[in-house]
């Protein structure tokens, strides 16, 4: 009787373990922007949301769709958009960081195949700690055109 309750005990430490590591990161929204055939960068969008009572500090992404993932920001000077590569974006604790046009955004490079509206891709993003977490990311359809973030990619583009 007493090694089941201690395995009961264990299980349940297990499963609340779990049901905490899982609530302190939350992606929503994932989203690729679709580009006409042969396009070589779509832009990837999503709301990270950071659950936990310490910062998160993302430092990478990737995905088997694309041959490379950089984390970018869209920055405005003047009257020119620049796309700045971004070592390292900080999820504020208790915060939200929105990756949305002219702003934060995975700069999605190569796509391995053609994806229209409705495919889905796997993403896995990065942190400092260590750590990684997986995400589905939903393509879809742009609306009024490519006109934002990574329609002429190679304009401004920093490092």
């Amino acid at each position: 009787m007493k090694i089941i309750k201690s395995f009961v005990l264990l299980i349940g430490l297990c499963v609340a373990g779990l049901t905490q590591a899982e609530g302190h990161l939350k992606v929503e929204d994932a989203w690729v922007r679709e580009a006409p055939p042969g396009a070589m960068v779509l832009a990837g969008y999503m709301q990270l949301h950071n659950h936990a009572d310490k910062n998160r500090l993302l430092v990478a992404a990737q995905s088997p769709a694309f041959e490379s993932v950089m984390l970018h920001k869209t920055v405005i000077e003047g009257e020119i958009s620049k796309m700045v590569h971004q070592p390292m974006i900080t999820i504020p604790a208790n915060g939200l960081v929105s990756f949305e046009p002219n702003s934060y955004h995975l700069m999605m490079m190569k796509p391995q195949q053609p994806l229209k509206a409705g495919d889905k891709v796997s993403v896995t993003l990065s942190f400092k700690d260590g750590s990684s977490e997986e995400f589905s990311y939903e393509v879809r359809a742009t609306m009024g055109g490519m006109g934002t973030d990574h329609s002429d990619h190679n304009m401004g583009h920093q490092h």
